[in-house]
């Protein structure tokens, strides 16, 4: 087996989560894991059809603004998202923080896996493989991404 410090930052995560959902269940790491599937394909699909209003309940206002004026600036620029066939092959949650003082509950993500569209071209391995940290903050009974980090 091979270590490596997102493996122990899985590992960690888990044994954090498996206390916190003793207390509420919302710390579900079913759940959790299915929330950030779900949001990485909207956010594909907004991409495809230029259009992020889907993501507008699934992101935080902060984040929603940003990829609304990315989105904006690309239309300016007459540019489009450049539409990918992205497939997961790791999702994993690799942080989990139950809120203190003012911050609230928040979990982090570890999403890895490739571009179909790139692996039908010729490309080293390397090129069309893909690995981002996706942080979502709970809002009431539910998980919204707050960040993305490539």
């Amino acid at each position: 087996m091979k270590f490596s410090l997102d493996s122990i930052k899985i590992s960690i995560a888990g044994a954090r989560l498996s206390h916190l959902v003793q207390k509420d269940k919302i710390w579900d790491h079913g759940s959790m894991t299915e929330q950030a599937r779900i949001i990485f394909y909207l956010m594909q699909k907004a991409k495809a059809n230029g259009n992020t209003d889907s993501l507008k309940k699934q992101c935080s206002v902060a984040l929603f603004e940003k990829l609304q004026r990315e989105f904006d600036g690309l239309e300016e620029r007459e540019n489009k998202w450049q539409k990918d066939n992205l497939i997961i092959t790791e999702l994993a949650v690799i942080s989990a923080q139950p809120g203190k003082h003012n911050k609230p509950d928040m979990f982090t993500a570890l999403i890895r896996g490739y571009n179909m569209k790139a692996e039908n071209e010729k490309h080293d391995d390397h090129s069309n493989k893909f690995s981002t940290e996706w942080s979502f903050v709970r809002q009431g009974d539910w998980w919204m991404l707050d960040e993305i980090r490539y």
